[in-house]
């Protein structure tokens, strides 16, 4: 049985893979491969396909609009189909074209580890980390994890998407984001959750609030108060009705509100109250904009994850944003920003890099 190598030819200076390879097999025999297609095309294709408009892709990639017409011409042809459809506003993707922009997604990424793997032979840290992270936690901590691994890790680009549990965990699942910070519940077996923090929930209240100088107050006198919650499948609010429920009451809800600054807005406003961690609002207790009143009877907690695939083992990139979280979280705690625990130590991230003989991580 013969095993065969597929030897790409790189365009350095432009990432491009040249549109002939060079097969071989143990016996080193060459033999002639054409790709149809290359990746400057492809990279086109998914610039167009993001931005909904070749006019908008031509700004984004500095290329004359026509160029692009050409490539993705070439391209359709090459393949025999049609990938997007053209329309006053824009275009869309196509059947054809939402399966080619699975897999070239895919394609890209790949190349972009490999790249980054070969790297770290060398002992540098290169490559792509796209972070997720909730909104309660963006503001008051993206901004030092960001700072600190820019600081440590200049050659890696960081992107950061911000987006709610759920959709944070799918989007690692679809490979779209390398690692998340996402609550612990809900889990799903394609990922591997490294816990993280464990962090207690506070009432959030305009200073001038009745409750003002309180110690702490109870979950049932919280849920009689008007909130300010997002809305019912946001994990916050499930958790609210959840414990209303075993309390045998219900969420006095004042008002409905998914986007975090506007909901911590109108409670600064005084014209409700909202529940979240103390680190959500740290900034706005600073500037005494609001105040936080720990919920007792019972005590609300929640736990936070890193959350990467099981199935694609992490980079060398990804390892290190991930030993950079938690070093923050540690720091945070440390200065009180995090009312909470950390819920890691020196080899929680071991797991990352244990594949199973199916090629998934072990927990």
């Amino acid at each position: 049985m013969n095993t065969t190598i597929i030897c790409f030819l790189y365009d350095l200076s432009n990432s491009v893979i040249l549109p002939e390879a060079t097969h071989y097999d143990l016996q080193g025999q060459a033999m002639a491969l054409q790709i149809k297609i290359d990746f400057r095309q492809l990279n086109t294709f998914l610039t167009i396909a993001n931005t909904g408009s070749f006019s908008r892709a031509s700004e984004k990639l500095f290329i004359a609009q026509p160029a692009l017409s050409r490539q993705i011409r070439l391209m359709e042809e090459a393949l025999n189909v049609q990938v997007f459809v053209r329309h006053g506003r824009g275009v869309v993707l196509t059947p054809a074209g939402e399966l080619l922009y699975q897999k070239a997604q895919a394609i890209l990424q790949d190349l972009e580890r490999t790249q980054a793997s070969v790297s770290a032979i060398a002992g540098e840290v290169t490559g792509q980390v796209v972070l997720g992270i909730l909104p309660t936690a963006a503001y008051s901590f993206s901004g030092g994890i960001i700072e600190a691994f820019r600081q440590s890790y200049p050659q890696v680009s960081l992107a950061v998407k911000s987006a709610m549990s759920g959709t944070l965990q799918q989007l690692v699942a679809q490979h779209r984001v390398d690692l998340a910070i996402t609550y612990s519940y809900g889990k799903q077996k394609h990922l591997h959750y490294t816990p993280l923090m464990e962090e207690r929930f506070y009432l959030i209240a305009n200073p001038t609030s009745p409750l003002s100088g309180r110690d702490s107050v109870s979950l049932s006198e919280v849920l009689d108060l008007p909130l300010i919650m997002p809305e019912e499948k946001h994990g916050l609010r499930e958790l609210m009705e959840r414990e209303a429920m075993k309390l045998q009451q219900k969420l006095s809800l004042a008002m409905e509100v998914n986007a975090w600054p506007l909901m911590t807005d109108l409670v600064r406003r005084g014209l409700g109250y909202t529940v979240l961690s103390y680190a959500s609002v740290h900034e706005m207790l600073e500037r005494d904009e609001v105040i936080a009143i720990p919920i007792t009877n019972p005590t609300l907690f929640r736990s936070l994850s890193i959350v990467t695939p099981r199935d694609l083992p992490p980079t060398l990139a990804t390892l290190k944003l991930a030993e950079t979280i938690m070093k923050q979280v540690t720091l945070q705690v440390k200065q009180g920003i995090w009312k909470g625990r950390a819920l890691f130590d020196e080899n929680s991230l071991d797991g990352l890099n244990a594949p199973s003989h199916f090629g998934v991580a072990e927990e």
